[in-house]
């Protein structure tokens, strides 16, 4: 049994039009994100086949745990998504682990960066140039967010692992696949004086200095299998396959093909439930995920 999921897209102060494209006239324009597959608690995708059909992941989770292999956590750990930035996203950082249970009774985010399309100017902001948070409070006050920030080009194919901690900024002109933790937390730095609605959006400096990491500046450019793994495959021809023990999670990047005989295209999210068979014919690449 292959499971595919209804994507659910998001408008954005910074969004664009790839995802429009990707999906279709349906889809309104200026979507920032795509949850392509998601059992968080404030969006959760539908099941769009099979005898689950119109339930959401989160249920699915909640109510047929064989389904991931008794996966032993009580939330469903990850989540992916398309981000389209036609705009410069805020400047912001994701608390670990250890300090969203404690202070937010929620999950910290690690989250890691592939690029789909990228302008050949695009870059995108990991990591600081400060040494301890008074020193990077005194650039924030000094509006020396160019001196403070480390920017890197970007092109299609790239890859970053931004470990919870990491200060990281999308930047304009970007579209990007995303597999993190399952959280939607964020303390946003910086957002260049934009208005929202005709106010500026919230800022959270005094939490956000107290997560910033101030001695790791390694930009990462291969996985870290932390929370989750990520592996990017590229199909050609027939192939039988056996997922994981607690599932296969998919996203199609480009080409196409079948799975079990049904039709894929770039931009489907599936799901094959633990460790049952399924063939795969046709060209395509793909981004595969699987649950530590």
């Amino acid at each position: 049994m292959v499971i595919r999921l209804h994507p659910l897209f998001a408008p954005k102060l910074w969004g664009g039009n790839r995802i429009r494209a990707i999906y279709g006239d349906h889809v309104s324009s200026k979507i920032g994100e795509c949850w392509g597959l998601s059992a968080h608690k404030s969006a959760s995708n539908l099941v769009a086949n099979g005898p689950y059909a119109g339930t959401t992941l989160r249920e699915l989770y909640q109510k047929e745990r064989p389904l991931f292999g008794n996966y032993p956590a009580p939330e469903f750990p990850i989540l992916m998504k398309l981000i389209d930035a036609a705009d410069d996203l805020s400047i912001q950082v994701h608390p670990n682990e250890a300090y969203a249970q404690k202070s937010e009774h929620q999950h910290g985010k690690d989250e890691c960066w592939y690029v789909l399309d990228a302008a050949g100017d695009a870059s995108i902001i990991i990591g600081h140039n400060a040494s301890s948070s008074e020193e990077f409070l005194r650039f924030v006050e000094n509006g020396d967010y160019e001196g403070l920030m480390q920017r890197h080009p970007v092109k299609p194919g790239d890859y970053f692992y931004i470990p919870a901690g990491t200060v990281h900024a999308i930047c304009k002109d970007t579209l990007l696949f995303e597999v993190s933790q399952s959280s939607d937390l964020t303390y946003r730095l910086y957002d260049y004086d934009r208005l929202n609605d005709g106010r500026p959006r919230e800022l959270h400096l005094e939490k956000a200095l107290a997560v910033i990491d101030y001695q790791n500046k390694e930009l990462i450019r291969t996985h870290q299998a932390r929370f989750f793994k990520f592996q990017l495959m590229d199909h050609n021809g027939q192939r039988d396959v056996t997922a994981y023990r607690y599932g296969d999670y998919l996203h199609i990047l480009s080409g196409s093909g079948t799975i079990d005989g049904e039709t894929l295209k770039a931009g489907d999210f599936l799901m094959v439930p633990a460790l049952e068979k399924y063939a795969l014919q046709g060209s395509f690449k793909y981004a595969l995920v699987n649950l530590m």
